[in-house]
């Protein structure tokens, strides 16, 4: 796993995705796979935003619907839409998202820190003319 201090610090590559019409990122060190929308089995006991386990290469991982995580509303999804898996630590979490965008190279001078340390975002890609991308800490994502 990597640390998203690494970006924030360094710059590197961030995978950017969709959620409730906003635009996200993960540092692509942290994303084990990227996924067709599963099958999943409920988990009666679960926080609303856990959608349930999915089976990913033979491993009962949990999957989240990241709009709900994020106190956004819930939406639909399409043939679109995906489950990014994250690595934290040695466990692996699957995030529902609307439609994964792209790669990108960002640079230091490209990401602003979050003023809150504490959150699920810890910074925001801002350039001239295109959407800002909230740049999320896997781990903090992860923790239900």
């Amino acid at each position: 796993m990597a640390d998203v201090y690494e970006l924030l610090d360094n710059g590197g590559q961030l995978l950017t995705f969709t959620a409730g019409g906003e635009y996200y990122g993960f540092y692509i060190l942290d994303v084990a796979d990227i996924i067709e929308m599963p099958a999943f089995t409920v988990i009666p006991t679960a926080p609303p935003y856990v959608l349930g386990l999915m089976n990913h290469r033979g491993k009962a991982v949990p999957v989240m619907d990241l709009r709900l995580r994020l106190g956004l509303p819930k939406g639909d999804y399409d043939d679109r839409s995906c489950v990014i898996v994250i690595e934290v630590n040695t466990m692996q979490c699957g995030l529902a998202v609307d439609r994964v965008s792209d790669v990108e190279n960002i640079t230091t001078d490209m990401i602003a820190r979050s003023p809150v340390d504490t959150g699920l975002v810890k910074g925001f890609v801002i350039r001239d003319g295109r959407p800002r991308i909230a740049i999320l800490d896997p781990e903090s994502v992860a923790r239900t």
